[in-house]
């Protein structure tokens, strides 16, 4: 979506759209702890939303683009990575 944290609506979109038309549903989130935040709340949900988490979870997203192993394996210099 490209606003940073997940709101409800898209969250409970995603779940729809696998559960309903069984489409894959693909994350392409930044290599950085925000980007693995944001990945976690459409895999497990939020705390501050863990009452209702059954309802807005896709745990089966699959995570499109770099990952932070790929940083040392394509020798990203250090000054284009924020610390984990």
């Amino acid at each position: 979506t490209a606003k940073g944290q997940p709101d409800v609506s898209t969250r409970l979109f995603l779940k729809r759209i696998k559960s309903e038309l069984n489409l894959p549903v693909l994350g392409l989130v930044d290599a950085d702890p925000y980007g693995l935040k944001i990945l976690s709340v459409y895999m497990s949900g939020s705390k501050n939303m863990s009452y209702d988490s059954a309802h807005l979870t896709t745990p089966d997203i699959k995570w499109l683009g770099i990952r932070p192993s790929d940083l040392d394996k394509y020798r990203i210099p250090d000054q284009c990575r924020l610390k984990m």
